[in-house]
């Protein structure tokens, strides 16, 4: 027996013909919540995937943190024995507390100038003008704390020792301990420029560090991303 045979004839005349994308008038709506159905639908989804680590998609508290009394209500996961072939660690690098040492929290994205990595449009001299150095955005206070000010030289220092030299633009568009970088630049590692490692002909007009290498390790086991855009780091004023 169907759910459609569990249904009284007047909610049958009401679901008659329609479906999730086509009951504007909430027939088939009404039916599931009678039944103690969930009555998702019209562009809302719900997703139960049991092979997923997650059957149902939550929140849980990135592996590097400064948000320590999150850890215990929504922990990462258990270490894999095995992700693409490789032993993948979750839970044992989120108990190490590295809050101390690296009390900022570190998150990337992009610039309406440039697109991706920027090979292309770094190359472009109208939007290169525009965009002309790799920066950190940093809140006045931290700044401060650190004697910082607005265009000095700063290392940006993941929790896992990756550094980047870049420019400092202080600016309240940031909260206290929280920095933003973006991720279309390239060209310098760790305070060194690699221009003359180009093929001639192909330096971009503007070079400078990747932020990802001063983000840190971790991945979702499902998508396979990343976690470069929740991460923790440390600033310090450059020589």
């Amino acid at each position: 027996m169907g759910w459609w045979d569990n249904l009284t004839a007047e909610e049958k005349v009401a679901a008659e013909g329609q479906n999730w994308k086509t009951d504007f008038a909430g027939g088939i709506q009404r039916v599931a919540i009678a039944h103690g159905w969930a009555p998702y639908g019209n562009a809302k989804a719900r997703a139960v995937v049991w092979t997923f680590p997650d059957a149902v998609p939550k929140h849980r508290e990135p592996l590097y943190t400064t948000r320590r009394d999150l850890v215990e209500r929504y922990p990462t996961w258990d270490d894999f024995d095995s992700i693409m072939r490789l032993p993948t660690m979750y839970k044992t690098i989120q108990d190490r507390d590295n809050s101390a040492d690296y009390p900022i929290i570190l998150t990337s994205g992009r610039l309406v100038e440039y697109e991706g990595g920027g090979e292309e449009t770094r190359s472009m001299s109208w939007l290169a003008e525009l965009q002309q150095e790799m920066f950190v955005e940093m809140n006045p206070a931290d700044a401060n704390d650190i004697g910082v000010r607005d265009g000095d030289d700063v290392w940006v220092e993941g929790a896992e020792g990756g550094r980047v030299k870049v420019k400092a633009l202080v600016t309240p568009r940031v909260d206290r301990k929280v920095a933003f970088m973006p991720f279309h630049f390239g060209g310098v590692f760790q305070g060194e420029s690699l221009h003359d490692r180009y093929p001639e002909g192909t330096v971009p007009y503007v070079i400078g560090e990747a932020a990802n290498t001063a983000t840190t390790y971790g991945y979702d086991p499902v998508t396979l991303m990343q976690e470069t855009k929740c991460t923790i780091c440390r600033i310090e004023r450059a020589s």
